[in-house]
């Protein structure tokens, strides 16, 4: 079966690419290790990202005029107002990470917009702009939960998977869909001792990540989708892997028929053009269950 494109993009563009940035500062892996906060050496890998890798990904992004979206946590705004600032200034959008890799799904509602809020809030006093995005930072999603992000604020997301064009929940809220093949940290991520992730399968030829993303970005242009690349600065941002991201955005950007915008560009032009998703959307799928769950209890 030949797919078509379902989607259209400005001025007759035949797909969309946003390039993002997750910048937790290590906060994600001491929620899920809280140990290597008492092993510096081990914790150093994590921190490299603020060190070295953030100016390095901005001079990339520079080179190539790219505008990306950069995910934080406020907490960690509060710890490199500086960084992000010029992060910022460099033209780039700063997004919520959360406050402070917290779940969402172990809090009442109101908890989660107050937080929501507070991060938002940090956010925009450093970018001079408010924040209208938002990555969960961990857990599941809660039911309702595009309710409390729009009343925080925020307009659009990039937590959830299930489709690879922006969709609408039913309050209007804009999903821009993410996948684990187009984030680094499936690839890079590793610790020796302790073993960080377990089983430290991790670390496999740059020219075969490279090869993953380009086959991606090429079949994403073909069948006019929504690319979404995910870079963490203490992956890609080291001295060899920043080469893996100028080379696909030199093939990204060797294509006049791609818009390259930010998540937000990407969810205003979604909100005015695009539909709500059919009832068999995977958007659907944990709602269905739960009614179901409670028609038989």
């Amino acid at each position: 079966m030949n797919e078509q494109a379902t989607t259209t993009w400005p001025e007759g563009k035949r797909c969309a690419v946003l390039i993002s940035v997750l910048f937790d500062d290590g906060m994600d892996a001491a929620t899920a290790a809280p140990d290597l906060l008492q092993r510096s050496k081990s914790f150093s890998v994590w921190k490299y990202g603020a060190t070295r890798g953030v100016e390095r990904l901005c001079r990339t992004f520079a080179s190539f005029d790219i505008a990306a979206s950069w995910f934080a946590p406020g907490q960690v705004a509060e710890e490199h107002p500086g960084l992000l600032k010029s992060v910022a200034g460099a033209g780039h959008d700063l997004e919520s990470h959360g406050w402070a890799f917290e779940r969402h799904d172990r809090m009442l509602a109101s908890q989660s917009v107050d937080l929501l809020k507070r991060s938002r809030e940090t956010l925009g006093e450093l970018s001079g702009k408010a924040a209208t995005g938002f990555r969960l930072p961990a857990g599941n999603w809660p039911q309702g939960f595009d309710q409390s992000l729009l009343e925080a604020g925020y307009g659009w997301s990039a937590s959830l998977n299930g489709d690879d064009v922006p969709y609408l929940h039913p309050s209007r809220l804009v999903e821009i869909p993410v996948h684990v093949e187009l984030e680094d940290r499936p690839y890079f991520q590793f610790n020796f001792t302790p073993a960080f992730p377990k089983g430290q399968s991790r670390i496999p030829s740059y020219d075969g990540v490279l090869h993953n993303w380009i086959a991606e970005f090429d079949a994403y242009r073909r069948f006019g989708l929504c690319y979404v690349l995910q870079l963490r600065p203490e992956w890609t941002g080291t001295p060899g892997r920043i080469s893996i991201v100028e080379d696909l955005l030199a093939h990204i950007r060797g294509f006049d028929d791609v818009w390259i915008a930010t998540g937000a560009m990407i969810a205003d032009w979604h909100r005015k053009n695009g539909v709500a998703p059919p009832l068999t959307h995977p958007l659907h799928v944990f709602d269905a269950y739960l009614q179901e769950q409670q028609s038989h209890g």
